[in-house]
């Protein structure tokens, strides 16, 4: 069995460099790209996923629920970092350095707790995929794959020049004794007009 875990589809915030809200819908952009991912995926053996409870995964996601049936739960822990007070702004707008170690949010998650709340995501994503004999797809945010990646998966250093994360980028995790990573950040079943790079 496999994990396929893909990010959402490009938000006017990714294009224009915001920091997202909870509500932050689809591009039209990303409504394509999320239309292209679940032709490419409707007929691979997928069992269950599991979605961030944002629009923008919802949305992503939307269209394969509706060439294919599948048992689907909102998972909280897989929500993008919560940047509090700052969400809204533009990165050019915001003076600190968002993304440096000790950085905290007002309002926010800082890195250490959001860390460890993707560390209880992945824990989630590997107890359900012990429950089902079928692949497991995991719909989220460009930082919590970052996260899940770089800390909880061991990877060819060969695969490292694929790692941009693309808006319905997919990387695949083989099952087994160990987590393989057969593809990282794999955008093939995009088409050229509706591939794009984004923001958090």
């Amino acid at each position: 069995m496999a994990i396929y875990l893909v990010r959402h589809g490009e938000t006017d915030g990714n294009r224009n460099r915001i920091l997202q809200t909870p509500d932050t819908p689809l591009s039209t952009l990303g409504q394509q790209q999320a239309q292209e991912f679940a032709i490419a995926y409707k007929d691979t053996p997928i069992e269950a996923i599991l979605c961030s409870d944002y629009l923008r995964t919802k949305q992503t996601i939307e269209p394969l629920l509706k060439l294919q049936s599948h048992k689907i739960s909102y998972e909280p822990l897989l929500q993008e970092r919560s940047f509090g007070d700052i969400r809204g702004k533009a990165y050019d707008d915001v003076e600190d350095d968002f993304f440096a170690e000790d950085y905290v949010p007002p309002n926010g998650e800082t890195k250490q707790q959001f860390v460890e709340r993707v560390a209880k995501a992945w824990e989630c994503i590997v107890k359900l995929s012990k429950e089902y004999s079928g692949d497991i797809l995991v719909m989220t945010h460009g930082l919590v794959l970052r996260e899940i990646v770089n800390t909880h998966l061991e990877k060819d250093p060969a695969l490292q020049y694929l790692s941009d994360y693309h808006n319905t980028c997919v990387t695949k995790i083989e099952m087994g004794k160990a987590l393989t990573v057969l593809s990282l950040c794999d955008i093939s079943h995009l088409s050229t007009q509706t591939t794009a790079s984004g923001a958090v």
